[in-house]
């Protein structure tokens, strides 16, 4: 067994969000029980930290999750509240290595694993679908913004076709070494926001909203010599129009989108049990009443 914390850090920034990290915190904390090294964060905007509710409060207490604020929202060229991931990924933590997940997300299965990848390495899973530079140049135009040719590997998409692709993935799990990479002593993270900060105002292309983050990150591995661990769909499992439930693999990490789905996995039943045994009584009244104007049938 690893040494090395493993940061687990999320957002709950918005009321919405807020009520799917009480599903992610207790799956997090179940999946990590027994687990010393492995240390969970959440996220909020200093405007919205005053209206984190009592009970969310009291879970991250009994899951062990830090509260945080965001570091300052920098100058994206127009609204992007998806920078927030970049935003919570470049605070400073324990060092070791940290994964991003959104928040959307539960998970069933340690993530512990990731803490034993080497310190130039990032890992991800493929996206679904080529949502972005799927038929123009756009993705040749982005790599010479930079001075680079495009990469000749290719990653298969996990959706539809499955599709061989130029290195695209999925931005709701992200895990990446948390110590200083070169001379300059910047991080991947750091490295990860300055590219997508750069490329929002300088690199004249269309469409980058909502993508902004998912096309930079290849970028940011390009640009400074990090390697990619494409990891396999379990360990970012979009449940998302799935014609078979009872298909769902023994995964990692289930990645929702609409609650609707979430309810079709089997790993539901009991991951809905352990939230009910985390959350104080005191709070289950209104996180059942939250829970299903979220879209769950309790």
């Amino acid at each position: 067994m690893t040494s090395q914390t493993l940061s687990i850090l999320f957002v709950a920034d918005g009321q919405r969000l807020e009520w799917q990290s009480w599903l992610l915190a207790s799956s997090l904390a179940m999946a990590h029980e027994g687990h010393q090294t492995v240390r969970l964060y959440a996220y909020a905007s200093d405007s919205y930290l005053p209206e984190v509710s009592a009970a969310t409060r009291d879970l991250y207490a009994a899951c062990s999750v830090d509260l945080r604020a965001l570091p300052p929202t920098p100058g994206w060229r127009g609204d992007y509240p998806h920078g927030n991931k970049l935003l919570a990924a470049s605070d400073h933590r324990a060092g070791g290595r940290a994964i991003f997940l959104d928040t959307d997300i539960v998970c069933a299965k340690p993530l512990t694993a990731m803490a034993d990848l080497p310190a130039d390495t990032v890992a991800a899973a493929p996206e679904g679908l080529p949502t972005w530079g799927r038929e123009d140049d756009r993705w040749e135009r982005a790599y010479a913004h930079y001075g680079l040719p495009v990469p000749t590997e290719r990653v298969r998409l996990l959706r539809g076709r499955k599709k061989e692709f130029v290195p695209y993935f999925n931005a709701g799990f992200v895990c990446f070494s948390e110590d200083p990479q070169g001379a300059e002593g910047k991080r991947f993270a750091d490295h990860w926001l300055e590219t997508a900060l750069d490329f929002d105002h300088n690199c004249s292309i269309g469409g980058k909203r909502p993508w902004l983050d998912q096309i930079t990150l290849p970028l940011t591995m390009a640009r400074f010599g990090y390697k990619a661990e494409v990891l396999g769909e379990t360990w970012n499992y979009s449940l998302t129009r799935r014609k078979d439930y009872s298909q769902t693999p023994d995964a990692e990490i289930l990645h929702y989108h609409r609650a609707a789905f979430l309810e079709q996995a089997p790993q539901w039943p009991a991951i809905l049990s352990d939230f009910w045994g985390r959350m104080p009584e005191r709070h289950h009244d209104t996180a059942r009443s939250c829970l299903e104007e979220m879209g769950l049938t309790l």
